[in-house]
This record gives structure tokens, sequence and C-alpha cells, in this order.
């Protein structure tokens, strides 16, 4: 979708599939500019906010700027440096909660570029113990062995009863 406000145009991204992360686990919010950078300080600023309110991220002339960062996601927001020259812009929360469920927002200034995804977050799922249907019972053991032993006993008397 494109939004008009003034003598510029915002181009809005929005991700039609959702980001998913587990409570206690970690999630990548995807965000990149429409070209790659030439240099660093072509990086002016970058957003990040959580329900057009909270600060989560943000990067300023290519450094990471924690001033003004909601204190719920201090040491837990991190992005990644090495792939700001390819215009990627994505963060990664860890340590997710329940709260951390929303609309993420990332607007790239220099480009009027904002987009949008949503976190859900949800239950880690539990390891499945196999059914105690299919755990063989002892018993059952027990007896498969000793009918292999009779049979294996069978045998053998009947190859030496057919020698004789």
């Amino acid at each position: 979708s494109i939004l008009f406000f003034h003598n510029f145009t915002l181009f809005s991204v929005s991700l039609q599939e959702p980001v998913v992360g587990f409570i206690g686990g970690s999630a990548v919010l995807p965000c990149s500019s429409k070209e790659p950078l030439h240099t660093i300080q072509d990086i002016n600023q970058v957003r990040w906010r959580i329900n057009n309110s909270q600060n989560v991220y943000e990067i300023i002339k290519g450094k990471v700027s924690v001033e003004g960062q909601d204190p719920e996601y201090r040491n837990r927001a991190e992005s990644f440096p090495e792939e700001y020259l390819r215009g990627n812009f994505s963060i990664k929360l860890n340590n997710l909660q329940h709260t951390d469920a929303g609309k993420y927002q990332c607007y790239i200034i220099e480009e009027s570029v904002l987009w949008s995804v949503q976190l859900l977050i949800e239950e880690r799922p539990e390891r499945q113990l196999p059914n105690e249907g299919t755990k063989p019972k002892p018993e059952m053991i027990v007896m498969f062995i000793s009918i292999l032993c009779i049979g294996i006993i069978f045998s053998l008397v009947n190859s030496a009863t057919a020698s004789f």
C-alpha cells in the first residue's frame, strides 16, 4: 500500500505471514531497504516501534542507539550490523515474553519505507513422550523371548532327530 503525506510518499510494506515466537525463545523481525547502501553514513536513522508507541530499537548514523529505548527491550533486542550495507535492518528479540506480541514497525527514514510485521507469541510445545500404548509391556517381551527360545530348541531337536 502507498500512503501520501504532503510532498513525499511513504512506502508501506506489510508481511502477510506473522512471525511466530515461543516464550523464552527468539524471533527475527525482518526489515530491509529498497536498495543496498554505499556507506555506513548513508544510514541516517532506522526506528523500530511496537504498536506505534514503544521504542524497541533504533539505528542512528549506522550505530545502535539505546537512548530512549523502552526498558522492556534493553539487552533483549539486537540487530545485525554486518548486514547494514546490504540494507538489512532486521532485529532479533531474545527471551520472548507474552507482552512482546504485537505489531512491529520498522521505519527507514531516508527512504520513507515502513515495514510492518505481526509477532505472535506461543507457549513452547512440550516434548512429546511416547503414548503408553506404544511401549512394549515387560510380560510381552518375556513371552516373545520364551517363544523364540522354544522355537530354537524345537528346531535343534528336530534337526538332531532327523540325523539319526
